[in-house]
């Protein structure tokens, strides 16, 4: 019910307060997307078929999810609003190897996983639902028993297990492939062409960018490009080594994921009482700084301890931690991802605890709240494309505004453990203009002096600035009609029974 109450409201600002709250235009852009992020093999086991060496109560080995299971689950995501799927590597893997980066054969999808039909019909059942499906592409490295790196014919293919160069260093015993050599920088150009030709692909989330040379990322992104100008390149940073984002805005990427920014996320909302300014004022200015670049923000993913670990380890209530992360994420500039379990607060501590398998049994009241944030983002333009500027920050409460052509949405984060008031003179919000709660009910008409937005501990709004709602004309002189429609009634229904007693 808050959900349907939310989009009405939502419906009953854009008809009735135009100019000043719009409709999204509709376009391919990832700033307007809302990533849901499948770690494939923990998903859903779509097809018990291709399970092979399975082992349910050992997280280090395959659980059985596969791309059939996620086809199974396209509706569940749809109604969660999101827009696109990002799904870990689906690449022939080494058989003691579930998540994608030790790749045996780069032309072939694990058995494990599916076929390539079962790609092909993921694909072509997510765009029926308008869903995108980003493919992570592995570059980097090969299983030691890859088709290359066991074969010495290819040696010169990679670099020296003995480097000590980031770019051309071993990770986790991989063969590390030289881009530098001229014929393995044109064997992934044309697999990407490749893997995009077997299915209709809307993106690669490209793995461990910062891992290898910028040079090569520079001729690979131009020849995906050429191939498909809507084709989304998204550089996913390892969290080791280098993680400057600006080395990357030139390079021909979509998007890049703030790894900087997912421990500042982390700090203040896993905990109570923690200031957002300093959260605030790094994103807006990365923001800034990458402009067209789209940063790609998340509270976890795969590579890092669960969002509800950490604060359960603070001693804190972890839904409610989360709602305010969610809110933040979903409310400022970037794209959101969350990553699979998020709808169900899922725990999980590090590798490989925080790859537990999904449970569908999600809690209504916070799926329902996640869906409401999807449905905010995806109708107020002000969310994705509009200015930001920080108006309140003081003791774990903070507003901000963001502002798109007429339209201007204010977002209110109570992140401490008492509640708080707050007070906007008219030189922030015109006196002509009432404060709507979206997000949860709530109306701030103007006093006075100014603008009152009072927020319990623990909670957040996002508010439409819109034109004073005066009396309905509509509804004031619909109440006498109906009143003397239901007189009249009375009196034929009345003389009808007279008539039946005379008889």
């Amino acid at each position: 019910m808050k959900r349907l109450s939310s989009i009405i409201l939502v419906f009953v600002l854009l008809f009735n307060t135009m100019p000043s709250i719009g409709f999204a235009e509709k376009k391919d852009d990832l700033k307007t997307d809302m990533i849901y992020r499948v770690l494939v093999d923990r998903f859903f086991d779509g097809n018990p078929r291709n399970d092979k060496d399975t082992d349910p109560n050992d997280l280090n080995k395959s659980q059985g999810g596969d791309l059939e299971g996620i086809t199974k689950k396209l509706d569940y995501l749809k109604d969660y609003g999101y827009t696109a799927i990002s799904i870990s590597p689906i690449f022939e893997n080494d058989i003691n190897s579930y998540d994608g980066f030790s790749v045996t054969n780069f032309k072939k999808i694990d058995q494990r996983f599916g076929t390539m039909k079962d790609l092909q019909k993921l694909i072509k059942e997510a765009h029926k639902r308008d869903l995108k499906i980003y493919l992570d592409f592995v570059v980097n490295n090969s299983s030691p028993n890859g088709e290359f790196a066991k074969n010495k014919d290819y040696a010169n293919w990679f670099n020296s297990k003995d480097s000590t160069s980031f770019e051309q260093k071993w990770i986790n015993g991989l063969p590390d492939f030289n881009q530098d050599n001229k014929e393995v920088q044109q064997y992934f150009i044309d697999l990407g062409k490749w893997w995009m030709n077997q299915a209709d692909i809307d993106g690669y989330n490209l793995q461990e960018v910062n891992h290898v040379p910028t040079s090569f990322w520079e001729s690979f992104n131009k020849e995906m490009k050429q191939q498909n100008p809507d084709f989304v390149l998204i550089a996913d940073l390892s969290q080791q080594g280098n993680q400057d984002m600006k080395k990357y805005q030139n390079v021909g990427f979509d998007g890049i994921t703030d790894l900087p920014l997912v421990n500042k996320l982390v700090n203040t909302f896993a905990s109570q009482n923690q200031a957002l300014k300093e959260l605030y004022t790094y994103q807006n200015d990365m923001s800034n700084q990458l402009n067209s670049t789209s940063l790609v923000n998340y509270v976890d993913d795969e590579m890092t301890e669960r969002f509800v670990s950490i604060a359960l380890k603070r001693g804190e209530y972890p839904p409610s931690r989360l709602k305010l992360a969610l809110v933040y994420l979903f409310s400022t500039p970037g794209t959101p991802l969350n990553y699979y379990g998020t709808e169900i607060a899922l725990n999980g501590g590090k590798i490989p605890d925080n790859r537990k398998g999904m449970d569908f049994r999600s809690d209504e009241d916070f799926s329902n709240y996640i869906k409401n944030l999807t449905e905010l983002r995806s109708t107020l333009p002000s969310l994705t494309k509009g200015d930001s500027k920080l108006l309140y920050d003081k003791k774990g409460m903070t507003l901000f505004k963001r502002t798109f052509k007429n339209e201007t949405t204010i977002i209110a984060i109570n992140n401490s453990s008492y509640d708080h008031k707050v007070h906007l003179d008219y030189d922030v919000v015109n006196k002509n203009k009432e404060l709507r709660g979206l997000l949860n009910d709530d109306l701030v008409r103007p006093s006075k002096e100014g603008f009152d937005i009072v927020l319990k501990r623990e909670s957040s709004n996002i508010y439409a600035v819109a034109p004073k709602s005066g009396l309905n004309i509509g509804v004031i002189i619909a109440i006498p009609s109906i009143f003397i429609g239901f007189i009249i009634f009375l009196w034929f229904a009345s003389r009808r029974q007279r008539k039946m007693n005379d008889k």
